[in-house]
């Protein structure tokens, strides 16, 4: 067994994000992902893998094709395969844990 550990080294995505991969198979992977700063845009991607969210701290606003949903710490999100979608962090500081199955090898 592999588990989190809070010390674990942080992999920069951009200026505001930062991703570890806590854990993983050949078939799932979970990711926790920090935002330092509120955003005020995204863009949308998709990616062929599905995706289970769970907000861990601070609030965000998640985009799905034309929908929109705003998430707080506790709320879980699903996004099939292919499906367009992205967030924003609406407060500083927050973090959710992203699991993808298949695993996101281009995340390794």
């Amino acid at each position: 067994m592999i588990s989190y550990k809070k010390d674990q080294t942080f992999q920069k995505v951009d200026e505001n994000t930062e991703r570890c991969v806590v854990t993983h198979s050949d078939k799932i992977m979970s990711v926790v992902v920090r935002f330092k700063e509120v955003q005020e845009s995204t863009s949308l991607h998709s990616h062929p893998e599905e995706q289970v969210t769970y907000i861990v701290k601070g609030k965000f606003k998640f985009f799905e094709e034309d929908q929109e949903y705003i998430v707080e710490p506790g709320d879980f999100l699903r996004f099939e395969s292919n499906v367009r979608h992205g967030c924003v962090p609406l407060e500083p500081n927050s973090e959710l844990v992203d699991t993808f199955t298949p695993i996101r090898k281009d995340f390794l």
